[in-house]
């Protein structure tokens, strides 16, 4: 069952599902009905909700923002439909989070498995994400949290402030032994800076490659260094987990920087008991 409204259902399912012509097919109606729909909402709002290329529909920044509103209607319909139905249960509800895979491994799922002893109808989906495009999820609406740091947070995102992680440098034996010589980097991604911002907050002059090793899984990171590809900046606790099953080493003891991470979510009219349970829970 549903409370719906056209326009809006026309909306959501291009966002969810990129073209006219896929959400034609969802919806069970033509592709000509779905963008008359689009259209008559477009026109009752006064803005354009989409930008159309070759690669689908991209959201624009009015689209971003009713889509955010879509996501809350759809859970406080589901909350009304279920209280007037009295069905006597409490309808599922999915919560996606966008993350790292050691911040999720280490972070997020010790904190959200205790949301399910006050809310079993939650259930979620966990984005493994070492790349840096999880901004572009949450304000996309693909995802429902995700984590920056916090100079990194927009005012448009409602965010909560956790404990800071520490970062350090580590490598292979090659590069304990003879760190000054030509240094390789390993990143997560193209846009990953993280080991080449170390470098410069410590002002180390190494010689470095321009070209980069690339590997996004924190948890394959480590076979990496212990081969010698490179040097990369990984957190400490990472670091102190699982020294003793790799041949790496810490290579600046002395030499640290920290960095003070958000957990971010788009900003809603109200927050559902469950969703303040998520955000309480990760710290």
């Amino acid at each position: 069952m549903s409370l719906s409204n056209l326009g809006l259902d026309a909306f959501t399912a291009i966002a969810k599902h990129k073209t006219v012509l896929e959400a034609s097919k969802h919806l069970g109606v033509s592709q000509t009905a779905v963008t008359q729909r689009l259209k008559s909402l477009e026109t009752e709002l006064r803005s354009s909700l989409f930008i159309r290329s070759r690669k689908g529909m991209k959201l624009t920044d009015a689209g971003v923002k009713l889509l955010t509103y879509c996501k809350q209607r759809q859970s406080l319909e589901t909350q009304t439909i279920s209280s007037i139905l009295n069905e006597g249960k409490v309808h599922p509800v999915r919560i996606s989070i966008s993350g790292s895979t050691h911040f999720m491994y280490s972070r997020v799922l010790p904190s959200v498995s205790k949301v399910q002893d006050d809310f079993p109808n939650i259930f979620f989906s966990f984005d493994i994400n070492d790349d840096d495009d999880k901004l572009a999820k949450l304000k996309k609406g693909e995802v429902d949290f995700t984590f920056l740091p916090r100079e990194s947070v927009a005012l448009e995102l409602d965010s909560k402030l956790l404990r800071k992680s520490k970062y350090i440098l580590v490598g292979g034996r090659k590069y304990k032994k003879h760190l000054d010589s030509d240094v390789s980097i390993i990143d997560y991604s193209v846009g990953d800076n993280f080991t080449s911002l170390f470098f410069e907050k410590h002002k180390l002059e190494y010689q470095r490659s321009k070209e980069r090793h690339y590997i996004n899984n924190t948890m394959m990171l480590p076979s990496l260094l212990e081969k010698n590809f490179g040097v990369a900046v990984l957190d400490l606790n990472h670091f102190n987990a699982i020294k003793n099953q790799y041949e790496i080493y810490n290579l600046l003891p002395t030499k640290s920087y920290e960095i003070e991470w958000a957990l971010v979510w788009l900003a809603r009219a109200e927050v559902p008991d469950y969703f303040q349970k998520i955000i309480n829970s990760i710290k």
